[in-house]
């Protein structure tokens, strides 16, 4: 599964908007089970609490969603089925950045290291 910790936005192409409307967002993402939404898009989902969590909030301006701040310790799986209850775009038309690096990434190249960053992180010491 490869759980890491990790903090990004997540960003449509360009860091432009992620798009799609807010509420039909939050009617995907109430369909994953175990996910809390709140009206404020606000959100946390704890598929295995303490190792598969993520929280985040929607962000969302002229009637489309801007972009949406992700962080938690959680899997691969966990996180392309959230991104992809977010919005209905291509996952690889979206870009992350990481913080704090400051780091952006297309999202293909950000999962396809998300088992190279899990097995890098392993065995560091927590210093949050």
């Amino acid at each position: 599964m490869n759980p890491h910790a990790f903090h990004v936005y997540l960003y449509g192409p360009d860091r432009g908007p992620i798009g799609g409307r807010f509420e039909q967002a939050q009617q995907r993402m109430e369909q994953l089970p175990g996910l809390f939404f709140e009206l404020d898009g606000s959100f946390a989902w704890m598929r295995q609490p303490g190792s598969d969590e993520i929280y985040g909030i929607l962000y969302d301006a002229a009637g489309e969603i801007q972009y949406c701040d992700l962080h938690g310790n959680c899997s691969r799986d966990t996180l392309t089925q959230l991104c992809a209850a977010i919005t209905t775009r291509s996952l690889s038309g979206l870009e992350v950045l990481l913080l704090p690096e400051q780091d952006l990434q297309d999202f293909e190249c950000f999962a396809n290291h998300w088992n190279e960053t899990a097995a890098n992180s392993r065995g560091k010491p927590d210093h949050g």
